[in-house]
Parts: C-alpha cells; sequence; structure tokens
C-alpha cells in the first residue's frame, strides 16, 4: 500500500463526491477501472464513511428523491438501488418517504403527461404497460387507472 496511491484514490474520492453522493459499490467499480488495488480503495471507503463523508444512506435518499421526481415507480427504484448494492433496509426506508398515495399521484401525474394528448382513447392494457414499465407495483396502477379516468 503506497502512499501515493492512497492518495491518488483519496482525491478521486474527493472529487467524486463532490459532485454528487454515490454507493460504496459505485466508488469502488469506477475505481477499480483505473486500476487501483481493491484493498486501498476499501481502506479509504471505509474512512470517508467513518468520518460521514459517504454514506449509502444519503445516497439512497437523493436516489429516490430524484427517481421519484423523474416520475420513476417504487419497483424501478428498487431495482436500481439494489443494483448498486444498496442494503434492504436503506432501500425500504429510503422508499418510506413517499407515502403510497404519493406514488399513486405520481403515476397518475405520469399517465396524463404521457397521455395528454389522447385522453380518453387508451385502452387500460396500455396506461397498465406503461406504468409497470416506469416501475409501478400493480396495486398503485390499478388506483392510478382510476383516478386518472
Amino acid at each position: 500500500m503506497s502512499n501515493s496511491q492512497i492518495d491518488e484514490i483519496n482525491v478521486s474520492i474527493s472529487r467524486y463526491l463532490k459532485n454528487r453522493e454515490h454507493s460504496k459499490k459505485e466508488l469502488i467499480d469506477k475505481l477499480l477501472k483505473k486500476n487501483y488495488i481493491l484493498e486501498d480503495i476499501l481502506s479509504c471507503i471505509e474512512d470517508y464513511s467513518k468520518r460521514n463523508l459517504q454514506s449509502d444512506q444519503r445516497y439512497t435518499e437523493d436516489l429516490v428523491r430524484v427517481k421519484f421526481n423523474a416520475g420513476k415507480g417504487p419497483n424501478f427504484i428498487e431495482n436500481f438501488l439494489k443494483a448498486k448494492q444498496v442494503s434492504t433496509e436503506l432501500i425500504k426506508d429510503g422508499l418510506s418517504q413517499y407515502s403510497q398515495s404519493d406514488w399513486v399521484a405520481l403515476a397518475v401525474k405520469s399517465l396524463r403527461k404521457k397521455f395528454k394528448n389522447n385522453e380518453r382513447e387508451v385502452d387500460t392494457d396500455k396506461l397498465k404497460s406503461f406504468l409497470s414499465y416506469r416501475g409501478f407495483p400493480y396495486n398503485i396502477i390499478e388506483l392510478a387507472i382510476k383516478g386518472y379516468e
């Protein structure tokens, strides 16, 4: 473990975190692409986590908010976070920022935005397919379609 490599890793982590929150997995992947040693990467990331400069919890909360505002449903967000190796508990906590009525309102808003020109001419299967693709679960899809009609 050379000090110069540790310094380079720390500079890279600082640069990444300056722009936005990153999960530990994202940082590891980016740093491995630069051919740093995994043990050194893990040590540096752990140091950033201990100093609360890197937080999977903050990352999750921010990402849930950003994806919610982009019209993505809870299933989409959950799968995205799982791919970033965020813990199930953090995902659950992050998604709980929004109630079921918030998710339904978002789904209805998404339908109105997508089908504003076609209003009543779109069949229910197309609406369900659209919301499913956006990551909404069946129970929210059903409520959203009722709210849209």
